[in-house]
C-alpha cells in the first residue's frame, strides 16, 4: 500500500485535508463519529495517552482519508449501518473481529467492514492506516444494475482482504491509485470523472472480493425481458402479501406457464422460490432489528411461514444458523 509519506512535494498523504487533530479523549470520540458513526472508545493501559491525527476527503460515493490514534485503543461501534469502511494500515496492526471472524491486520493484510455486521477492534499505537469509505445504497444500487437484481438481503463481504494473492493484486494497485488521486491529484475535483472512479471501485470490490450473495449463472446475467424484472420488483415490494403465482402472472400481464418459463430461462429458478428467499431475507432483517418484544414465531408469521420447523430448517440452510441463534445474538 501506498505510505503516509509517499513521495510526493506536499508532504504526507491527505495533508490537505486535515479534519482534526486532539489528545482529548471525548473530542476525539465526537469528531470521529462525525465522519464514521457513534462508538465507544476505551485507551488501553493507564501510561498511554491519544495523540489523534484524521484527514479525510469526502466524496459523494466514496471518500478518502488517512488516521491515526497514537495510542492503543479499543473501538465498539456495532454496526456502521450506513457505509463499507476499507482499511489499510500503512504501519502497525489492527486486530477486527467482525460478525463470526477476526482478521490480524496489517500492510499485508487488508479490511472491509460490512454495515450490517457487528463488529469491534483493537487499534495497535504504532497503527496508522488510509481508508476509503463506500456508501452502501451507492453499492447496492450497483449490484442490482450489475446484476438485474438486488441483493437479497444484507450484502457483506468476508473481512479480510489479503494482498499477498493473485487475486487481490489488481484490487490492491486500484487501492493505491485512487488514494494517491485523492490526496495529491486534481482529477476527483471534476465531478463526472470522480463519478467514474467511484463506480469503477465499486465493480472491483464487487467481482474481486468474496461476499454472501449467491454466484450467479451465466442466465441471470443475461439481460431478462421486461416482465421478469417487473414480476421480481412486485415480489420484493410485496413480500409479506399471500402472493400465489396466478398473482404475480396477473400483475404483470402473462401467463403462469409464462412465467415460469422465462424465470427458468433467465433466473434459473422459480417465481415461487425468489418469493421464499425474499421473504427469508425480510425475517433475517427484522431478527436482526429486533424489537424488545419480537419473537421467532412472530417474524416467521409475518413473513408468511406458518410451519415454524420448516422456516427454520430452510432459515439454517441459508444462512448458517437457526433464526432463534441470530435474534439472541442481536437481542443481547
Amino acid at each position: 500500500m501506498p505510505t503516509a509519506s509517499s513521495s510526493h512535494s506536499r508532504g504526507p498523504m491527505f495533508n490537505r485535508f486535515s479534519r482534526f487533530a486532539s489528545r482529548d479523549a471525548d473530542e476525539v470520540r465526537y469528531e470521529v463519529s462525525q465522519i464514521f458513526c457513534d462508538h465507544d472508545l476505551r485507551v488501553v493501559g493507564k501510561r498511554q495517552s491519544l495523540n489523534t491525527e484524521l484527514r479525510f476527503r469526502r466524496g459523494k460515493k466514496a471518500s478518502y482519508g488517512r488516521m491515526l490514534y497514537g495510542a492503543t485503543v479499543d473501538i465498539e461501534p456495532g454496526k456502521l449501518n450506513d457505509f463499507y469502511l476499507i482499511q489499510l494500515p500503512i504501519s502497525g496492526q489492527e486486530s477486527i473481529h467482525c460478525g463470526s471472524q477476526s482478521v490480524q491486520s496489517d500492510p499485508y493484510m487488508g479490511t472491509i467492514i460490512s454495515p450490517a455486521l457487528e463488529f469491534r477492534m483493537r487499534h495497535e499505537r504504532s497503527a496508522e492506516k488510509l481508508f476509503i469509505r463506500v456508501e452502501r445504497a451507492a453499492l447496492e444500487q450497483l449490484y442490482a444494475q450489475y446484476h438485474g437484481r438486488s441483493p437479497r438481503g444484507a450484502l457483506n463481504f468476508q473481512p479480510a482482504i489479503p494482498f499477498n494473492v493473485a487475486a487481490t493484486q489488481s484490487l490492491k494497485r486500484l487501492f493505491e491509485w485512487q488514494l494517491n488521486e485523492a490526496s495529491e491529484g486534481t482529477l476527483f475535483d471534476q465531478p463526472l470523472i470522480a463519478a467514474q472512479f467511484e463506480e469503477t471501485l465499486m465493480l472491483a470490490l464487487l467481482s474481486t472480493l468474496p461476499h454472501n450473495q449467491a454466484p450467479h449463472s451465466s442466465r441471470e446475467l443475461s439481460v431478462a425481458p421486461g416482465f421478469v424484472r417487473r414480476a421480481e420488483a412486485f415480489i420484493e415490494h410485496n413480500a409479506q402479501l399471500p402472493l400465489t403465482a396466478g398473482d404475480i402472472a396477473d400483475h404483470v400481464g402473462i401467463s403462469i406457464r409464462s412465467l415460469f418459463a422465462g424465470y427458468r430461462k433467465y433466473r434459473d429458478t422459480s417465481p415461487m422460490q425468489h418469493l421464499k428467499e425474499v421473504r427469508l431475507n425480510g425475517a433475517k432483517a427484522q431478527l436482526s432489528q429486533p424489537a424488545p418484544d419480537t419473537t421467532v414465531t412472530q417474524v416467521a408469521l409475518a413473513w408468511g411461514f406458518g410451519h415454524l420447523g420448516q422456516f427454520a430448517a430452510a432459515y439454517e440452510q441459508r444462512f448458517g444458523e437457526l433464526p432463534s441463534t441470530t435474534l439472541r445474538r442481536y437481542k443481547a
